[in-house]
């Protein structure tokens, strides 16, 4: 027995230490992967800066003389950022959860290589897995139209006007602050956040008038206004009680039950050819052996014996009540109508209701 439980014991450590291994390998292939594409984002970027400043150098130099760039197939779209550098790469391990930052607080730019350092505005769009954020109004850039745009209906320009992605670690949430000493209210940047279940707080910090730490409230989320139109479906009719069960027919059609039902389940109305196959040729079998066990029609095989012979009686028996008993249309018309016109209305009969019933009469069947 201890030599069981010590085998035991040493699958389990394997099993565990493999899945362990397998959990590392992947979350390495997963760290190489994204590694590979963040580096072939800033390689593009790292290009498109270079070229530009060589064009301005070449600018400058020339004069005068310097070509022009702005002509033929980039006679729109010259000086625009191509689409595939505006997509975020994720991170590993993302650090998002620290910063504090929901969509729609107001954070301030401080990031020092930013152009829009000190400029104050609204988080529209937040991209956890990469750690980047997009701000009304701030770091615009120009791109230009894919064209699977501009084959849509509506026209669109060959250049448009969006917010570029910035760095959660170059923003700083802002809230506002009730100033001890003339007691109005201005904003201050938050250098540093302390997240509790459900709730945020400025980090090492105590309001000086209530003694308590200062909590930043979360952004409220603005609720979508519905508007009513001509083709909307009205709530009477969707309320409406247009279907009466029945129990002649089934609730749906009969091929979507034979797709719920098993495949080979005796209740199905469609079959494929091989199960057919199958069962004609088990019943084909079936009915040789009945003919083959008769008296009278050649030799038989196999002899009954009295107790085999009765047991087949009572099954034929038993065969024909069944056949007797099944109900028809009419019944089942009928019943379904009761349902409908009841609803679901349960039996609620128990012990209590027996014995207030002192009369002696049976209780009514409807309830």
């Amino acid at each position: 027995m201890q030599k069981l439980l010590k085998r035991t014991a040493q699958v389990e450590k394997q099993a565990a230490r493999r899945q362990r291994i397998a959990r590392s390998k992947a979350a390495s292939d997963t760290r190489k992967l994204q590694h590979s594409q963040l580096k072939v984002h800033n390689q593009a970027k790292r290009e498109l800066l270079v070229s530009a400043r060589l064009a301005q150098r070449e600018d400058w130099h020339l004069g005068p003389l310097a070509p022009r760039r702005d002509v033929g197939d980039r006679a729109e779209t010259y000086g625009t950022v191509p689409l595939r550098l505006m997509q975020a790469v994720e991170k590993v391990g993302g650090k998002w959860k620290k910063w504090g930052i929901k969509e729609g607080d107001r954070v301030c730019v401080v990031g020092k290589k930013e152009r829009d350092k000190g400029k104050i505005g609204v988080v529209r769009e937040l991209t956890e897995e990469a750690e980047t954020c997009k701000v009304t109004g701030i770091n615009m850039i120009s791109i230009a139209t894919p064209e699977y745009m501009k084959t849509s209906s509506q026209p669109q320009p060959p250049v448009q006007t969006t917010e570029a992605p910035i760095s959660l670690s170059s923003v700083r949430l802002v809230t506002p602050l009730t100033d001890p000493s003339t007691g109005n209210k201005r904003d201050i940047i938050v250098n540093e956040i302390t997240i509790e279940p459900g709730r945020r707080y400025i980090a090492n910090y105590i309001d000086p008038l209530t003694g308590r730490r200062h909590y930043i409230p979360w952004p409220q989320k603005e609720k979508p206004e519905f508007q009513d139109n001509e083709d909307d479906t009205l709530r009477i009719e969707v309320e409406q009680q247009t279907w009466v069960p029945t129990l002649l027919r089934a609730p749906m059609p009969s091929g979507v039950i034979d797709e719920l039902r098993n495949k080979y389940s005796k209740f199905r109305t469609r079959h494929e050819d091989s199960y057919i196959e199958m069962k004609e040729d088990i019943d084909m079998k079936s009915k040789q052996r009945e003919e083959e066990l008769k008296w009278g029609s050649g030799t038989p095989r196999v002899m009954l014996t009295p107790i085999q012979e009765l047991n087949r009686q009572r099954r034929m028996e038993r065969m024909a009540v069944e056949e007797e008993d099944k109900l028809t249309e009419e019944v089942l018309a009928g019943i379904g109508e009761t349902m409908a016109r009841k609803g679901r209305r349960l039996p609620l009969r128990d012990a209590e209701m027996d014995k207030k019933d002192t009369t002696g009469e049976e209780v009514d069947k409807e309830r």
